[in-house]
């Protein structure tokens, strides 16, 4: 089984999964089985302590964290032994102290989640994906899925949460990333350094062809001119595909000038009319991040032509002290009625490949047709973790946290 068929399997599974937990936990609190929830309870029914012992059987046969608060003071009601197995720590870290939960989130990822957990009074919920730093200072990649209960005056009342392991996950996703990678590279020389350069032969052979011919036969003369003027055409497609596919010059200021090539195929190749707005002032030291940065933009384009339907796409690169923003914007369908587009399997691929580059990745939709994709990078901070990319993934060691 490839990387690609086992990522396909691991993301239906962990589907199945969390569809499983979801289900349990609104089963439970639509039961009015509420005490359970808490930590200790006294007196309790024969047929409450049989229902209990049947949903600890299988909260720990699910294998993810599946966890309760209290949505007025934000204490754990209950949380499933799978914690100590993920977390690395104890359940009781969590019952005793509202922060415990939150403090084992990477520094990077808990801006976001602390406005993820915010939201749920307006939202209903969230769905996100964030690292944990365990007590032996290993990474973990956790996709959480959460959503709020409201009482019959309409109170938002308890915060119920399926959280699972998704690290393998990501070791599937890096390795299908950095294979189609490769694969793209090693297409663009052969085309550059093969069909290229014979393309360019044939023209040379065509165009002293019709030399000779100029004197004895004008008209045939004429008409390998046409001919040397088609292959010139063929070479230039040619060597734009190879740059599209292997980009050689993206480190310093040449992502600026990869993106405004990027933007003139796009206008020779779709009627969309396709601009970039990139600074040279924007110096990238590390190739691998400017190779991500430009596989963004890339796949934010071609997924712009292909759900959105627009008629204009506008590429930005700018840069402002150690920050670095790249975005793209199009005009085509924008949200739909429930706030949605679709993006295929491609927006899936942006934001890994913006976790990648050590970014962070914004989505702006609004009904009047605007879509806005922003990727937005500490330069610094990406070039002290160059070394350290691994760390992001199973049994790798976190930096250490201030």
């Amino acid at each position: 089984m490839g990387p690609g068929e086992q990522q396909l399997v691991l993301r239906k599974n962990s589907r199945a999964q969390q569809v499983r937990s979801l289900v349990a936990i609104r089963s439970w609190i639509c039961s009015g089985k509420e005490r359970f929830f808490m930590r200790a309870h006294k007196n309790e029914s024969a047929d409450f302590v049989a229902a209990e012992q049947g949903f600890r059987q299988l909260a720990e046969a699910i294998g993810a964290v599946l966890k309760m608060t209290d949505a007025e003071d934000g204490r754990t009601l209950y949380i499933s032994p799978a914690f100590r197995e993920i977390w690395g720590r104890g359940c009781d870290d969590v019952y005793d102290s509202t922060r415990a939960w939150f403090d084992a989130i990477h520094p990077e990822d808990r801006d976001r989640m602390l406005e993820a957990g915010l939201g749920i009074h307006k939202h209903g919920g969230y769905d996100e994906e964030y690292r944990i730093i365990r007590p032996d200072n290993t990474m973990r990649w956790i996709r959480e899925r959460a959503f709020g209960v409201r009482n019959k005056s309409g109170k938002l009342w308890r915060i119920a949460s399926v959280a699972e392991d998704i690290t393998r996950h990501k070791l599937v996703e890096k390795e299908v990333i950095e294979n189609n990678d490769r694969e793209r590279s090693q297409l663009g020389r052969d085309l550059h350094d093969g069909i290229c350069q014979q393309l360019v032969g044939i023209a040379f052979a065509t165009d002293l062809l019709r030399r000779d011919l100029i004197s004895s036969s004008p008209g045939e003369a004429v008409r390998a001119a046409k001919i040397t003027g088609l292959l010139d055409q063929a070479i230039t497609q040619a060597r734009n595909l190879s740059d599209a596919l292997c980009p050689v010059n993206l480190t310093g200021d040449g992502l600026a000038m990869a993106l405004r090539a990027l933007a003139g195929e796009t206008n020779k190749s779709s009627k969309v009319v396709c601009g970039a707005d990139c600074s040279e002032k924007v110096f990238i030291h590390d190739h691998a991040i400017a190779m991500h940065l430009y596989r963004i933009a890339q796949e934010a384009v071609q997924n712009a032509l292909k759900y959105g339907n627009p008629t204009q796409v506008l590429i930005r690169l700018s840069q402002d002290g150690d920050t670095i923003y790249l975005s793209v914007t199009d005009n085509g369908r924008g949200a739909d009625e429930e706030g949605q587009r679709n993006f295929g399997i491609g927006l899936s691929i942006i934001k890994f490949r913006a976790q990648m580059a050590g970014g962070q990745l914004k989505l702006e939709l609004n009904d009047a047709g605007k879509t806005v994709i922003t990727c937005t990078f500490q330069q610094n901070a990406a070039q002290e973790r160059k070394t350290d990319t691994d760390f992001l993934f199973l049994d790798a060691k976190a930096p250490t946290v201030a």
